[in-house]
Parts: structure tokens; C-alpha cells; sequence
């Protein structure tokens, strides 16, 4: 009876022990931070965010996190942040939270202990730039493929969201802007194997085409100095040899860089256009130099002489200028007051068409148009799409969706055309009429 005590104490002793080391090992277990936490990057929020649970603008709100709170940054989703704060993880739109400067200084210091930076790369290439370009993408967190130098669909994807992440355009390709974005320079030596569709017909290498060039190439259009004037197949001269340039740095154009618009400069001038949804016409005019270059040269070699417009009045319904001018196009817009212009990509409308400035810039110039402070009065303005000039009218308020996260513009703006309706009222606007009507009698 006594061994039976003496044991059943000893058996309640070691479960104590037992549990309390249980107990222990719980505890330190919850307050070891978890490993994804220990390598997440950290933000502060900018301004009061709503913390939401998937990366949509509608989906349901975990928690308010007023401005400059820390929170520790897990992933991307497009314009969005996953993210963790306290208890909490979520979404938050990537203009609501500054990335600490640690973070991306360690970034930007293991993408340069990868080396010297590759040069221009496309799909289908398969070599040890691509291999440095996965990399490269993988610290930043938009690539989490294998690292196999082989560009394909999971590169070009990482390359895309990189490029709409940046504001640069999102093609997928890695050329000469998105290879100086990712590593601050971009060499001048490519070792791409695929030649862009359309681009110079003599069918020769860079090496081969360098060597019959009469100008330098360049790795930055900046280097080319002032906007060339137009010029089309047949011309030669110091605006071609500009466009050859540009062209080749943009990676349209392989042939040699002699000054001659002929077969290839027409080819590569075309696929440019292609890919920016321009008139296809093989015409370097004023808005494939602008578009190019930011402006247009004041000097014009091209044997026709300097294309003169004539201003049109559209329809919105009749014309379809939904489908004139579809969504994604990209047009320069001209205040006809102040003559100032700036650039926009159409978004999407289908009473009138909404449009967002495409880049910081533009955004500053369009408000300097409004004096500065953002207003919903309308203002006449002429658009120049395709080699056409256009008489609209537009309001400077920043209201509703916004898809470019980078060009400072929260929303969108309105654009009227003649007989076109506000989305409210789905009425004929007679103030954004009567600016289409002073539209109509300006030239550009």
C-alpha cells in the first residue's frame, strides 16, 4: 500500500514536469517570430489605408491602419502589397506605403553584386543575361521560377508587372529602360538571339550592322540630344540618322545607322507603331516622333515638308469614336488656352471616354493647365491620335478608378466629344459642348 502511494506520487510529479515543459516550449514558440517574418521587407503607411483582404479595391475590409504605421511587406499583386500589421494580413495599395529605404538599399546591393548588367533580352533567348535578369527579378520579388537562364512565359510575366509596377510600357521584353531600371545601366553588347519581328530586312547581326554604320549607336535616347523632325522612306539625313538611333536603342531597328530611310527604317518604324496601337504607315510623323522622343524637332527633311491638320468634330455615338480612339490608346492632348500638351492613355467610358495622364510629368502639366488646383471645370482641347487632331472637351478632377499606379493621378478625367453623355445623367453636357465647339474653330 505504501509502494502503491510512493509510485502513484512520483507518476503526478512527472506529469507536472511534464506539462510545464510543455508549457515552456509553447511559449517560446510564440514568441520566436515565424521565419517569413524575419525576412519580410518593412513599410510605413503614407496615409490612413484600409487594410483589405484580397488585392481588390471591393473586397472586404480587415482594419483601418492610420498613417505611419509600420507594417512588414510578404509579396506584390499587381498595384498591391501584401501585407502584415498585428494581428492582420492583407492588401494595401503600394502608393499608401513607403518601402523602407534598408529594404531597398539591400535590393538594390544584391542586384549589384550580381555584376556588370546584361544587355537587351527577349523571349525565346536562352543565355547567362536572362539567367542574371531572373535573378535580378527573384530579389525583387517578382519572379519565383526557376532560375534557368531560358526566357519564357514566367519571365516574360515578371517583366510584365515589373514594367506596369515602374510605369514603363508592359510589353514583357526586356529592353534597354527595363534592363536600366532593374540595374542602372544596360550594356551595349546583347547577346539576344531573336530578332524583333519586322525590324531591318537586310537580315544582318549588330555586330555586322555596326561595323557598316556610318553614326554611333547609343544606350539612351537622351544621348541623341534634340527631337528629330519627320521623316519617311526616301529621305535622308540627320533626322533619319536620330530615328535610326532612337530606334535601335529601343530595340526596333538592326541595320546600319546611315542616315537612309529605306526598307529597314520603314520595318522598324511599323513594328513601333504596332506595338503602341499607332497608324501602322511606316511614317516617322509628329506623333510617332513625339511618342519616341517627348517632342518634335523644329527642322523637317522629309521631302513632303511638315504635315499641317485639320481639325475634326466627331460624334461620340454616330462616329464611334469608341472605337476610333479604343481603350489603352495613347494620344497627346493640347490645351487649346494655353497651348500646353501632355500625354494620356485612354482607360475605358462608354458615354464619353475616361482617361488617366500617363505619367507624372503629364500630371503635372495638365494641373498646371488648371492653375494649379484640380477642378471640374471644362476646358476645350484638341487630341492628336493616328495623324488625326480631334476637338473634345475635358474636366481636371481625379475621381473614380485608377489602373497607373505611378503617374501621381488618383482616378481617372473625363473627355467629351460632340452629342457625347455624362455617366449620372446619361444627359448632353452643355458646358463640355460648348468647350467642343471652341475646340472645333482651333488648329494645332
Amino acid at each position: 500500500m505504501v509502494v502503491d502511494k510512493a509510485c502513484s506520487g512520483m507518476r503526478r510529479a512527472l506529469r507536472q514536469v511534464f506539462c510545464a515543459a510543455l508549457a515552456l516550449a509553447v511559449a517560446l514558440s510564440c514568441m520566436a517570430p515565424p521565419r517569413a517574418a524575419l525576412a519580410a521587407d518593412t513599410g510605413v503607411t503614407n496615409a490612413k489605408v484600409v487594410l483589405r483582404k484580397e488585392a481588390d479595391k471591393e473586397s472586404s475590409a480587415l482594419q483601418t491602419v492610420p498613417e505611419g504605421e509600420e507594417v512588414d511587406i510578404l509579396g506584390k499583386s499587381g498595384d498591391w502589397y501584401k501585407v502584415r500589421y498585428g494581428n492582420f494580413t492583407g492588401y494595401m495599395m503600394k502608393k499608401y506605403v513607403t518601402q523602407s529605404p534598408s529594404a531597398a538599399a539591400a535590393a538594390a546591393a544584391s542586384i549589384k553584386a550580381l555584376g556588370s548588367a546584361p544587355g537587351i533580352m527577349r523571349i525565346g533567348d536562352e543565355n547567362s543575361d536572362v539567367k542574371k535578369l531572373q535573378q535580378a527579378l527573384d530579389i525583387l520579388g517578382y519572379y519565383d521560377g526557376k532560375i534557368d537562364g531560358i526566357y519564357g512565359d514566367g519571365t516574360t510575366q515578371a517583366v510584365t508587372q515589373y514594367q506596369k509596377d515602374e510605369g514603363l510600357e508592359a510589353d514583357g521584353y526586356a529592353g534597354t529602360s527595363t534592363v536600366t531600371s532593374i540595374f542602372g545601366s544596360c550594356s551595349k553588347t546583347s547577346m539576344t538571339t531573336q530578332p524583333e519581328p519586322g525590324s531591318s530586312a537586310s537580315g544582318s547581326t549588330s555586330s555586322s550592322s555596326s561595323s557598316s554604320s556610318k553614326y554611333p549607336t547609343v544606350s539612351d535616347i537622351s544621348e541623341i540630344g534634340s527631337a528629330p523632325g519627320t521623316s519617311r522612306e526616301g529621305d535622308s539625313g540627320s533626322n533619319v540618322v536620330k530615328l535610326q538611333q532612337a530606334l535601335e536603342c529601343l530595340g526596333y531597328y538592326d541595320g546600319a545607322i546611315d542616315g537612309v530611310y529605306g526598307e529597314g527604317t520603314v520595318a522598324a518604324v511599323k513594328q513601333f507603331q504596332k506595338k503602341r496601337n499607332m497608324k501602322e504607315d511606316g511614317i516617322a510623323g509628329s506623333s510617332t516622333i513625339r511618342v519616341i522622343f517627348g517632342s518634335v524637332g523644329s527642322s523637317d527633311s522629309s521631302s513632303s515638308g511638315s504635315k499641317t491638320y485639320e481639325t475634326e468634330v466627331l460624334d461620340w455615338f454616330e462616329d464611334k469614336v469608341t472605337n476610333v480612339i479604343p481603350k489603352n490608346a495613347r494620344f497627346t492632348v493640347k490645351d487649346v488656352k494655353t497651348g500646353k500638351t501632355f500625354e494620356v492613355v485612354r482607360w475605358s467610358g462608354y458615354n464619353h471616354l475616361d482617361a488617366e495622364p500617363r505619367t507624372a510629368e503629364d500630371t503635372a502639366t495638365m494641373k498646371s493647365i488648371y492653375g494649379g488646383e484640380w477642378s471640374w471645370s471644362r476646358r476645350a482641347i484638341l487630341i492628336l491620335y493616328n495623324g488625326h487632331v480631334y476637338a473634345a472637351s475635358m474636366n481636371g478632377m481625379p475621381h473614380g478608378t485608377t489602373t497607373i499606379s505611378s503617374n501621381n493621378f488618383d482616378g481617372h478625367f473625363c473627355i467629351h466629344f460632340k452629342n457625347s453623355k455624362t455617366h449620372e445623367s446619361d444627359k448632353v453636357d452643355p458646358d463640355h459642348q460648348a468647350a467642343v465647339t471652341t475646340a472645333s474653330k482651333a488648329t494645332w
